[in-house]
């Protein structure tokens, strides 16, 4: 039994209605299937212009707008493919938003080459030199995973850096050749992505910015891991000068700080596993008749 295939189709439909469409891929997987929008209808089309399947797309409001009153959308779907389809068309009612032919068969795979290196990876391909032939670079990790790391390429080389890599673990390295429509992968090698400590990172205050003596100084940090998301805050530490102020937490403030240079840093987990971030934090000198009322003050 020949295994189901499915044309993953995307674009941006504008206010006006005009229909942008992406490179789209084919796979064996539907993917996530998101509720569609029975407004709009993506049909698989014979020779003869029958319907052979009619789905409704996911149709959802994004970029400029509101979300009252969107004026871009983006639609999506998974369109299973019949023996006899030639073309698809999205439709909203009877307007005709956009059609395409179907090739009859994926575009072919180039034959390829690659080196693993120090920090990553470097591809080479024979590319198809047809203008509407694009390749991407996609990981599969063992965790199920699947990560895009190029798009769209039209030339016939590219190099992976794994430090660059959004999650460690082990992972299949596939090239796709597209030829907008549909599309064809091969797996080039097996990677394994090293772990990446966090990041550590003082939002607030800026370094050497000059901040008013006598006020409150509010800090405002951030920790992220390799994939870019928050950490939680429990394992924060901040320390001013070397004292520490403040724990478990991202936001802290202090009441008094003196004036002068001072180092602010915020440091994350310990032993080994300890990163942090420092900046210098410039107090400005308080106004002169200060110091005469702290001389009247201690006189009294």
């Amino acid at each position: 039994m020949i295994p189901l295939s499915y044309l993953h189709i995307s674009g941006t439909l504008a206010e006006n209605m005009v229909y942008r469409p992406r490179p789209g891929h084919e796979s064996t997987q539907p993917g996530a299937r998101g509720e569609g929008d029975p407004a709009y209808q993506l049909l698989l089309l014979d020779r003869d212009g029958q319907v052979l399947v009619n789905i409704a797309p996911q149709v959802v409001a994004r970029g400029c707008g509101s979300a009252a009153d969107p004026r871009r959308w983006r639609v999506r779907a998974a369109l299973p493919l019949h023996p006899d389809s030639v073309r698809y068309e999205l439709r909203r009612g009877e307007i005709s938003l956009h059609a395409a032919p179907i090739p009859l068969e994926p575009p072919k795979i180039p034959a390829f080459r690659h080196q693993i290196e120090a920090d990553g990876l470097a591809l080479e391909w024979n590319a198809d030199g047809k203008d509407h032939v694009t390749y991407s670079i996609v990981l599969a990790m063992d965790s199920g995973r699947r990560i895009t790391l190029a798009r769209n390429l039209t030339g016939s080389s590219h190099s992976l850096d794994l430090r660059r890599m959004p999650e460690h673990g082990r992972g299949t390295v596939y090239l796709i050749t597209s030829d907008g429509v549909r599309s064809s992968e091969v797996e080039v090698t097996t990677i394994v992505v090293p772990a990446r400590p966090p990041t550590v990172h003082i939002l607030l205050p800026e370094t050497n910015s000059p901040l008013p003596f006598g006020q409150p100084l509010s800090v405002l940090g951030a920790c992220l891991d390799m994939s870019g998301r928050p950490c939680p805050p429990e394992p924060a530490v901040w320390t001013m000068d070397g004292e520490r102020f403040a724990t478990g937490s991202f936001v802290a403030a202090l009441d008094e700080v003196p004036s002068g240079t001072h180092h602010l840093t915020l440091a994350y987990g310990d032993g080994n596993h300890r990163v942090e971030c420092s900046v210098k934090v410039e107090i400005e000198e308080p106004h002169p008749d200060y110091h005469r009322w702290r001389q009247l003050m201690a006189h009294n």
